[in-house]
């Protein structure tokens, strides 16, 4: 129940004040009533009300002074004065006071009606705020770490669902996470060195897990950023800083700390690579993305490194082999098709300048733990017996012959294959796609996520990315956000009334501003500027 004190010098007045309010808001309670500034004010020293509804003019104090008075306490209630059409110049000086609303007399109905419930609506949501607040502030710093940790590995992984839960949480804790600009880096195990001190595949996880604990220890005491991990257990550090420059710096710092001491504790090497500078938070994505991309250009190089994406054309071409090759590869699994598999490896080891045993274990290696994540994620034991496989090249001669690679990965494709094709397959992959688009075209307004539409589909989500890129010549991604943006221009067309956050919202997007920014790049101009050329002009009548 919200109080209220009624002041002003006429009781007719005061009277009206106090039947409608006790008569149309049953939430609020006339507290007291007084007749002049000096009265409220005394009265005000014993009591605590919400709301106080005063006139501007009485004898001894007026409302104004009662205003400069308040405005000087602590927590001082909200205001509402009273005025007649000659004293618009006081009410208007009232304002400096932290008057919010002012009603002219003699007072409308109406009008009280619609102040008294925007006041309820400012308390409520003040209410909310102070509550939340409260919860928020009796959570643990290490529960709060958690939250922005998952929020951040909601945000690079596009798992729109955990954005929408996590976003509030992470405001509310006033946690700011980018400040200028701030990049993603990415630190990962060179599993290499694992297998050539011959740790089991299945043993990775606890030395991840140390790196884990290594870099959210040394980040945290050098203040280097917030630590986080992917979905494919890579850990990522969010760093900003003041400029490029600083940000380049302390990434260079961490992971040289880190390297060093993970060298120093396990005996295994760490290579990292980071991202783009970017200074939106919802961007951040693209920053990982790169970091992602650039770490691949550890499998070209024999030594770890912090890579970057300043590397030539050359490194290029290389990549975009990687990509079609992995692609080629996921393919070829669940299809059994030895000899698709046998030609994407053979088109990858043409590609490198000179190929020993080391590249062949980083290869291969990478190529386990992406299908390990993907299409082999119940089948460990045939992933083992690859690994088995992987490990005999430690101690072959430094130049291999393409013969030897492929009749490696020739035993590698017979592990993995093992079983036949994955069995939580039935459908063919065009009834696959199929049901994917139409589930997508029916709720592109929800969060959707890959990870999502493969656990309604019933499979997995690597498997799902590889099979839908195949038919439709695009990524699931691409798909859906070219779906949203088409969408997005109906309604902005449509609807010229229509608030671009509001259009945002309609095709599921968090952000406003990330949705401009996708817009602007589909469209090439802004939301506002495409709903106002596309007005029709016709409608309107010729004056």
């Amino acid at each position: 129940m919200y109080k209220v004190l009624i002041v002003d010098d006429e009781p007719l007045v005061r009277e009206y004040l106090r039947l409608h309010i006790a008569s149309n808001h049953p939430d609020w309670e006339v507290a007291g009533e007084a007749m002049d500034g000096q009265e409220a004010w005394e009265m005000l020293q014993n009591m605590r009300v919400h709301l106080v509804i005063t006139d501007i003019k009485m004898p001894v104090v007026d409302g104004l002074e009662l205003c400069r008075r308040l405005s000087q306490s602590e927590n001082p209630p909200i205001i509402l004065i009273l005025s007649g059409f000659d004293e618009f110049s006081l009410a208007r000086e009232a304002l400096r006071f932290g008057v919010q609303n002012y009603l002219l007399k003699p007072v409308v109905h109406d009008e009280l009606a619609l102040a008294l419930t925007q006041v309820t609506t400012q308390l409520d949501r003040k209410f909310h705020d102070e509550l939340a607040a409260l919860a928020m502030g009796k959570v643990s710093k290490e529960s709060q770490t958690q939250v922005v940790r998952q929020f951040l590995k909601a945000l690079v992984s596009e798992n729109s669902v955990e954005i929408k839960a996590l976003y509030p949480l992470v405001f509310r804790l006033k946690v700011q996470l980018i400040e200028t600009e701030g990049l993603i880096m990415v630190l990962d195990l060179d599993e290499d060195r694992l297998a050539q001190k011959g740790i089991p595949y299945g043993d990775f996880p606890i030395f991840r897990f140390i790196l884990n604990q290594m870099t959210g220890e040394l980040s945290e005491t050098n203040g280097s950023g917030f630590v986080f991990l992917d979905e494919d257990q890579h850990i990522c550090v969010l760093v900003t800083g003041e400029d490029k420059n600083d940000i380049e710096r302390k990434c260079r710092l961490l992971y040289d700390k880190v390297s060093s001491a993970m060298l120093a504790n396990t005996g295994i090497t760490v290579s990292g690579a980071f991202g783009t500078f970017e200074s939106e938070l919802f961007h951040l994505q693209y920053s990982y993305t790169k970091a992602i991309e650039t770490l691949n250009r550890r499998l070209f190089s024999e030594e770890p490194s912090l890579f970057n994406e300043r590397n030539g054309d050359v490194q290029l071409q290389r990549l975009a082999i990687l990509e079609q090759t992995l692609a080629s590869v996921q393919l070829a699994i669940p299809d059994g098709n030895e000899a698709a598999f046998l030609m994407a490896v053979k088109r990858f080891f043409e590609s490198l300048p000179h190929f020993g045993p080391i590249h062949v274990m980083k290869f291969g290696l990478h190529l386990l733990r992406l299908l390990s994540n993907g299409l082999l994620e119940r089948q460990s034991g045939f992933v083992e017996g690859a690994y088995h496989h992987l490990r005999q090249m430690h101690g072959n001669p430094p130049e291999l012959s393409i013969q030897a690679v492929l009749g490696l990965f020739q035993e590698i494709f017979h592990c993995l294959t093992k079983g036949g094709k994955e069995e939580t397959v039935q459908e063919n992959e065009q009834d696959i796609v199929s049901r994917v688009r139409t589930y997508i075209y029916s709720h592109y307004a929800e969060p959707l996520s890959l990870a999502l539409l493969a656990e309604k589909i019933g499979i997995s989500p690597g498997y799902l990315s590889n099979i839908f890129h195949k038919t439709m010549q695009e990524s699931y991604i691409k798909f859906l956000t070219r779906v949203r943006m088409e969408q997005a221009a109906e309604l902005l067309k449509a609807s010229p009334a229509m608030k671009v956050y509001d259009v945002s919202e309609k095709v599921g997007y968090v952000s406003v501003k990330h949705f401009s920014h996708v817009f602007k790049q589909f469209h090439h101009m802004p939301p506002g500027e495409y709903q106002e050329k596309h007005l029709d002009h016709t409608e309107w009548p010729v004056l």
